[in-house]
C-alpha cells in the first residue's frame, strides 16, 4: 500500500511492506502530479538490487542482496524521459551487522516501510539519450 501527503511545498510518500520501491514512488508521483523532483528516503528493503555503470561496456553490472536490508540512505531524482517519470536513485543499504553496500537502486520491495521525502521542482527536468554513454542524461538544451 502506498500513501502520500503534501506538507507545505514537499510531498511525503509512505510505501507499505511488499510494495516495489521504484514503482511505488513513481506511481505516487504520477498521482500527485509531480513531474520532476529531488528524492530522499529511509526504510527497509527486501532483496535489493544495486548496480554500477561500466562505462567501457556501457551497461550496468547488477547484484541482488538476499534478505531484508536497512535503507541507510536513498537519494535521487525524478525527471521526464519519453513522456514518463524516470527515477534515478542511489541507495546505501546495511545488513544486520551494519555492513553497508551502495549503488544505483534498480529493484527491491519494501521490507517493513519506506518513507520518501519529495521536493518538487517548479519546472520539468528532461532527459535524453547521451550518444557517448547511451544513458538518458539530464538535458538542459
Amino acid at each position: 500500500m502506498t500513501t502520500w501527503k503534501r506538507c507545505d511545498d514537499h510531498l511525503v510518500i509512505v510505501l507499505g511492506r511488499g510494495t516495489p520501491v521504484l514503482e511505488g514512488v513513481a506511481d505516487a508521483l504520477r498521482e500527485a502530479e509531480v513531474v520532476s523532483a529531488s528524492l530522499m528516503g529511509i526504510g527497509a528493503i527486501d532483496h535489493p538490487r544495486l548496480a554500477w555503470f561500466d562505462r567501457y561496456e556501457k551497461q550496468y553490472r547488477e547484484r541482488t542482496f538476499d534478505g531484508v536490508w536497512e535503507i541507510a540512505s536513498l537519494i535521487g531524482n525524478a525527471t521526464q524521459f519519453q513522456d514518463d517519470i524516470r527515477l534515478h536513485c542511489h541507495a546505501v543499504i546495511s545488513d544486520r551487522n551494519c555492513n553497508t553496500c551502495g549503488g544505483h537502486l534498480t529493484a527491491g520491495v519494501v521490507g517493513v516501510t519506506c518513507e520518501i521525502t519529495v521536493v518538487p521542482y517548479g519546472d520539468p527536468l528532461l532527459r535524453s539519450i547521451d550518444p557517448e554513454c547511451a544513458l538518458p542524461l539530464l538535458d538542459f538544451s
